[in-house]
């Protein structure tokens, strides 16, 4: 297994690069498109080139199939849009939330993903959910699961944006009271903000649940079985938690 990990993220970064630089006629007209979320630390552009997590196990996995590694990376909103309306698509760590159930074809689980609250350091707490309803505004992505699952309890203080630094930036200059996202992501985009340390609290997580790799219901089953069989061994060999180690739950920002 470990000679396998190690051939892996040579491959991972074999990938990346070609990824970043494909050259026309390289991608099968045939082949899945892969799409990804604009979202460190599982998805983003560093360079023009695609980093993340999320990415790389996708990317990894890919190399095994046969893939060209072409990736397209694109806001939340796009992601799902295209993955609603799109044809031959895969991603990777989606929330398979009840109404998405049923118009997805399911792979792998990738992460457990986590929903929390952040504030500013100033905030005396507790965080809780009674205590935010009574927020002027909290930043969130529209439309996201986080957003939803506030929406579903009731909420409807948000003030949305389509990127999640803009979340950080509001939070920042007082726009609202708290940012309600993903627990990877929020050390994540503090740091690549490059946001004074110390200003940011992470509270403890709200919610948890499992993100999967998906693929649009056009994807014949016996065409996933590949990629099914390449991602298990990709798990089982450590690979995903591997690259998530070092994005894993810190609650000092």
């Amino acid at each position: 297994m470990g000679g396998w990990v190690r051939a892996g993220r040579k491959k991972i970064w074999r990938v990346l690069i070609l990824a970043s630089v494909l050259m026309p006629g390289a991608v099968r007209a045939d082949e899945l498109r892969l799409v990804a979320p604009h979202l460190p630390p599982f998805a983003y552009l560093e360079d023009g080139k695609p980093r993340g997590f999320m990415l790389e196990s996708l990317l990894a996995v890919a190399a095994e199939v046969g893939h060209s590694g072409k990736v397209s990376v694109v806001p939340i909103p796009r992601m799902l849009q295209e993955m609603a309306e799109g044809h031959r698509m895969m991603t990777a760590f989606l929330a398979r939330t009840p109404e998405r159930a049923d118009r997805y074809r399911w792979l792998e689980t990738g992460v457990e993903e986590a929903l929390s609250f952040a504030t500013l350091a100033s905030d005396p707490g507790p965080m809780t959910l009674d205590r935010a309803r009574e927020f002027r505004a909290i930043a969130t992505i529209g439309n996201g699961v986080p957003e939803n699952f506030l929406r579903a309890r009731g909420f409807n203080n948000f003030d949305s944006a389509g990127t999640e630094d803009a979340g950080l930036r509001k939070l920042l200059a007082g726009r609202v009271e708290a940012w309600f996202t993903s627990q990877w992501v929020i050390p994540a985009v503090v740091a690549a903000e490059n946001a004074p340390r110390g200003l940011v609290k992470l509270w403890p997580p709200v919610t948890r649940y499992p993100l999967y790799f998906a693929a649009t219901l056009d994807v014949p089953p016996d065409e996933l079985a590949a990629w099914a069989k390449h991602l298990a061994a990709f798990r089982a060999a450590g690979g995903i938690d591997r690259l998530a180690a070092p994005y894993r739950y810190r609650p000092e920002l």
